[in-house]
């Protein structure tokens, strides 16, 4: 693979958009090189105009995503795969075209704004044979990365609860306020679950699996005069008898991540980036035979694990997508396409038994999740000027 290099056309030019083109066009991703951007507004021309690889080629430039479509109809050699870095409601289509000229794709979460469009965009992914990835880097962070050893080697024993509260993300009005699309139904599918908690959604469920069942309450617009939410508080069950909270928020001043886990051999509490370890003796077996009261006879020890604050590990998943697109093998991919599907679920089921208040069953089926949005949409839109 040391002579090839994957050429991408990148979609959508924001924040990360343009990270990701710099990134891409400096070398830093070694096995993979940016063949094409689409610009559609014309401030953004001259940016664009200075994308040039480290082997000398500039970047071609294309007015929009229909244009640089049709042109890989004429040429397609023009490109290998797409990075899209759009908005959440432009996801599938792009997705589905780009898949359809067999087109790998590496999509920016979440995979969609509905369960419906992601479960399309994995069809077309799995009908033309094409590698599909997500951008959920975090789980390429270190301290995640050890918990999921600890807990798939069964150092933990099983897990029992788990508990996790961020408030990592706050957000301004001017946030807010930064993209008409933002923090709406209509534009983004939701508020802080459907964008900054996309990524712990996806942590939360590539470490402990997917609930069977779950019931939220979600405060809609608790700090913010608009319709979605901006903090969320669900409660999952899981078959095996565990259990799990979540909350998270966008409006509180203190910043927190802390995730406890408590298993049958150990607990782990995620303070930041700090881990810290408990182990003891196996709890369930020492319930069962030990002849005292309590934990006179448990044994304990203690780890402390500090995590120093690095890179974000965009280049290494990006890296890792072109190895599997090289290669055909979506094994080396960071995210699967179609995991994004457990994330996004995850939102959904909190949306819908918050609106409905009730407890909620998963997978939720889309098209009663669709009918609730198309509902909120329409509140939303008729909803008075605040």
């Amino acid at each position: 693979m040391q002579d090839k290099v994957l050429k991408m056309a990148l979609i959508g030019v924001g924040n990360m958009g343009k990270k990701y083109a710099q990134m891409i066009v400096s070398g830093e991703v070694l096995h993979m090189k940016l063949a094409a951007v689409v610009i559609r507004r014309d401030e953004q021309i001259a940016w664009g105009k200075t994308l040039v690889n480290v082997d000398g080629q500039p970047v071609e430039i294309f007015r929009s995503a229909d244009e640089l479509f049709h042109a890989a109809e004429s040429d397609p050699s023009l490109f290998d795969a797409v990075l899209i870095a759009t908005p959440h409601k432009t996801h599938k289509e792009l997705a589905v075209r780009a898949f359809e000229l067999k087109k790998d794709v590496l999509c920016d979460k979440p995979a969609a704004a509905d369960i419906g469009e992601a479960l399309a965009m994995n069809d077309a992914a799995e009908k033309n044979d094409r590698i599909y990835g997500l951008v959920f880097h975090q789980r390429l962070y270190p301290k995640y990365m050890k918990i999921k050893e600890m807990i798939d080697s069964g150092e933990i024993g099983t897990l029992k609860r788990v508990s996790l509260i961020n408030s990592r993300y706050l957000r301004t009005s001017h946030y807010h306020k930064s993209g008409s699309w933002r923090s709406s139904f209509a534009g983004e599918g939701g508020g802080a679950l459907i964008n900054q908690g996309q990524h712990i959604l996806d942590i939360f469920q590539y470490l402990f699996g997917m609930p069977q069942r779950l019931f939220a309450v979600i405060p809609f617009g608790k700090y913010n005069p608009f319709a979605v939410d901006d903090e969320d508080t669900i409660v999952m069950e899981y078959d095996t008898g565990m259990t799990a909270s979540f909350i998270l928020t966008t409006g509180e001043a203190c910043c927190e991540e802390r995730m406890e886990i408590i298993g049958t051999k150990a607990r782990l509490l995620l303070e930041d980036n700090t881990l810290s370890i408990t182990r003891f003796d196996d709890i369930e077996k020492y319930i069962k035979t030990e002849d005292v009261n309590s934990r006179e006879h448990l044994h304990f020890t203690e780890e402390k694990i500090m995590y120093e604050k690095s890179a974000e590990p965009y280049t290494q998943l990006l890296e890792k997508f072109a190895q599997a697109a090289l290669k055909h093998d979506e094994g080396c991919l960071v995210a699967k396409g179609a995991e994004g599907l457990h994330s996004l679920m995850l939102c959904a089921g909190a949306y819908y038994s918050a609106c409905k208040g009730i407890r909620v069953d998963l997978p939720l089926d889309a098209v009663r999740y669709k009918e609730l949005m198309d509902n909120l949409i329409e509140d939303e839109k008729n909803a008075p000027v605040m």
